[in-house]
């Protein structure tokens, strides 16, 4: 496995360093030689609001990436999964299980939020508003404005849930002037979607717009158990009789986003903001990679497999098809609601109000492991004579069924004073969050080694926790103008937390219920210090020192404590060449004590397996990280912009609890590139008739080698498997477009688009199930057409 980072340590400072080498070498022939026709060529302001406030990126003491308009529609960028290929040192996947939740790795530090009741380390906000579940977050929001990513530490003015950073998600207001936009994409999958967006005309102080979007797509992997029917109905309302579908990884959605904006035209404005997603999805196909020892031509699974022979992914690569025959399609709903009001006092004093409630669902039974097709043969029966009231049913290897559901409000209010001297904000926010999950109320929601006579999904509470969090903070952060080229930053953080719920275990072996309510209180006082310095209007260098922490809590039993990190940051932005290049610096370290980590009963090593237990939170460790980052932006000659951005990380976990990383079997840091990188081009044409252009763009991402699995069980053979380390990959997507169409009066837009283009096959969620050691994967090549009117 050394030899793996050893190449990937080689291959990242490659790639790196020839990112840095691209900015000279394209940089010299417009220093040398500008036309007079060329004097307007630069780069764009960027506009952000990373605290609290609209500011230049340049201007903002903050590692941030913001993807702005443009970057969104030509990436297709509609959730956070879409922005790994965007930002350094940041790398997302989708979990297994089929709940659309995504896994957030940022600067080393790697959050789940999958269990109900935890906090999440990596924060996700909707136009200021937290999204407190993590489960069925991966939505699609149609009327996107752009995307701010926030990197490091940002416990002063995003709370308890940032210590390794913020995805801050800003939708469109209304304005005023009355348009129409619509799109529509035909694609590869039986991809169909149809986007419409309509501004209304004003109406005295009132203006209002609406975004409706219907998107569906195919599923990339087959599924050979298709067809095949569950009965849930022991349980009234826990699914009713479903049918395993054709494909895995498919969706069909509607979404609608609507804004409401009354603006009198003096100091006061207020913003209604309303989103509502309905996804009627299948989960991902998941692969066997590798049997464990106990799998063996004598066992019952293994004489299983011999009568009925299942598709394998020894090679660790994304098969065509897999016998996934107990999965069934999912259901998420979305929604949400939020009011922002603003009271400008004076030009001096602004006072910001913002109320929020959102309410999020999201269900799904899925196979972890793609092998299905197994049915009961007298040979198995003969080696376990339990089964014989089985003969001819289907047995599941590893299946999951879950749910969560919940809804929270929250109401903050802000503070902003500006003058030469201070810049000043300051708030006070609560938030009440009230949800449960785990399986569907009363059936089994882990299914493992299993046979079920007639396809009916056995009752029995598995394990479902409900759960209450309420949060309450203060905060203050000032900014004092020493002179004009020099500000001391200080900011402060008073956070109380209460969890309360109750846990309910069913315990297969002795047939009864283990029920372990809990309450957890905590209070914390986070802060942050630094220094901003600007020898010229174009250049900024800043140091900050800054604390944050991820409140603990308690999951069947298993209480962990609050997660608390202090990190360092220095860095430089800079504009150059009269605004042709942005080059923006970041140095980081940070230690994070009583790091949590997700796991599940049955993966962590006897004697502490617990196979009724699904999944928990435990005290992995302690983490220390240091690291790099750079963004650069480039405009040589009109019409051609490019970027680059590498991002390098060093993880090491000490003081690692024994009982989740036996040193015998611990492989290291999981899910945690070293490497990373993006590269984009993208060349607009002079006019070719009337307005109408070509734009051409191409966008690479690229990431090292990373740990997957983090225990190595003696139960497998050998060292390593296909899985165990994921490899080093190119992600590619590309876009070109004929703009600016003048048909009948309107502009009209045609596009052809392509993502992964290379077909990426790698490893995604690997997962140890004892048994089988599974994976579901990076999605396959996709590519369509766009036709886009706007009047």
């Amino acid at each position: 496995m050394r030899s793996y980072h050893t190449l990937s340590i080689r291959a990242g400072r490659s790639v790196l360093l020839g990112s840095c080498a691209l900015v000279p070498l394209l940089l010299a022939t417009p220093a040398l030689a500008q036309d007079a026709e060329e004097t307007n060529v630069g780069l764009a302001d960027i506009i952000v609001t990373a605290q609290k406030r609209e500011q230049s990126l340049q201007d903002v003491p903050i590692a941030i990436t913001a993807i702005s308009t443009d970057q969104l529609v030509a990436n297709r960028i509609t959730n956070a999964l879409d922005l790994t290929a965007q930002v350094p040192n940041l790398f997302i996947r989708k979990t297994g299980g089929g709940v659309n939740t995504p896994n957030f790795s940022m600067r080393g530090s790697v959050t789940y939020g999958s269990v109900a009741g935890q906090d999440k380390s990596i924060s996700l906000y909707i136009d200021g508003v937290y999204v407190g579940l993590s489960a069925g977050s991966l939505f699609e929001l149609p009327d996107l404005e752009r995307i701010e990513v926030l990197r490091g530490p940002q416990g002063t003015l995003f709370g308890r849930n940032s210590t390794a950073g913020a995805i801050s998600i800003i939708t469109r207001e209304p304005s005023g002037e009355p348009s129409l936009r619509q799109v529509f994409t035909y694609g590869n999958k039986d991809h169909i979607r149809s986007s419409t967006r309509v501004e209304l005309p004003s109406w005295g102080p009132l203006s209002a717009s609406i975004s409706y979007t219907h998107s569906e797509f195919d599923g990339d992997i087959e599924n050979l158990g298709a067809g095949t029917i569950w009965d849930r109905r022991v349980v009234r309302g826990a699914g009713g009789v479903q049918r395993s579908p054709k494909t895995l990884g498919a969706s069909n959605s509607e979404s609608v986003f609507a804004a409401v904006k009354f603006d009198p035209g003096g100091a006061f404005k207020t913003v209604y903001r309303f989103d509502w997603t309905e996804d009627n999805f299948t989960p991902q196909g998941a692969c066997t990679v590798e049997l464990g020892n106990a799998v063996t031509p004598t066992s019952v699974l293994g004489l299983g497999l011999a009568a009925f022979p299942q598709v394998l992914c020894a090679d660790g690569k994304r098969p065509k098809a897999v016998n996934s025959a107990f999965t069934v399609p999912g259901y998420l709903t979305a929604q949400g609601h939020s009011l922002t009001s603003t009271l400008e006092l004076s030009d001096s004093v602004t006072i910001k109000n913002i109320a929020a409630y959102r309410k999020q669902r999201v269900r799904g039974a899925s196979d972890l492991a793609g092998l299905s097709g197994v049915l009961v043969t007298p040979a198995m029966v003969a080696a376990q004579p339990s089964l014989a009231s089985a003969l001819g049913a289907n047995y599941i290897v590893s299946g999951n069924t879950a749910q969560t559901k919940g809804s929270h409000w929250s109401e903050e209010l802000q503070f902003s004073y500006a003058s030469d001297f201070l810049t000043a904000t300051a708030g006070l926010y609560y938030f009440s969050l009230k949800s449960n999950n785990g399986s569907f109320d009363g059936l089994r929601g882990s299914v493992a080694n299993t046979a079920l006579p007639g396809n009916v999904v056995p009752g029995g509470r598995r394990e479902i926790s409900y759960n209450k969090n309420r949060s309450g903070a203060a905060y203050l952060q000032t900014e004092f103008h020493v002179t004009p080229q020099l500000d001391v930053i200080g900011g402060i953080r008073y956070t109380k937390d209460k969890k309360t719920g109750t846990t309910y275990v069913f315990v297969t072996a002795s047939n009864r219920q283990d029920v372990y309510p809990f309450e957890f209180k905590d209070s914390e006082i986070t802060y942050s210090l630094g220094v901003n310095y600007k020898p010229t209007p174009d250049i900024l260098l800043y140091a900050k020192y800054s604390t944050g922490f991820v409140s603990g809590g308690s999951v069947s039993g298993f209480d962990y404590p609050s997660e608390t990190v202090k990190a360092w940051e220095a860095g430089a932005k800079t504009e150059l060449f009269d605004r042709r290049l942005r080059l923006n610096v970041a140095l980081f370290k940070a230690d994070y004590d009583n790091l949590q980590a997700v796991s599940s009963g049955r993966s962590l090593p006897p004697p502490n397996t617990n196979n009724d237990i699904g999944t928990l939170v435990l005290r992995e460790g302690d983490l220390k990280t240091k690291g790099v980052e750079l963004e650069a932006t480039l405009v040589p000659v009109r019409g051609l912009t490019l970027n680059a951005g590498g991002g390098y990380t060093d993880s090491k976990i000490i003081n690692p609890n024994l009982i989740l990383r036996p040193p015998a079997l611990s492989a290291g840091p999981t899910v945690r590139p070293k490497w990373t990188s993006n590269l984009s081009a993208q060349y607009d044409t002079q006019p070719l008739f009337g307005d109408a252009f070509m734009m051409f763009r191409m966008d690479a991402q690229w990431r090292s080698d990373y740990i997957a699995i983090s225990l190595r069980p003696t139960t497998f053979p050998g060292e390593s498997t296909a899985v165990d380390v994921s490899r080093a990959v190119w992600t590619i997507n590309g876009r070109v477009a004929l703009r600016d169409l003048d048909i009948g009066g309107s502009k009209a837009e045609l596009a052809v688009w392509g993502r992964n283009l290379t077909n990426a096959d790698r490893p995604a969620q690997p997962i140890n199930l004892q048994t089988a050691m599974t994976t579901n994967f990076i999605l396959s090549r996709s590519y369509g057409v766009d036709l886009t009117f706007e009047f």
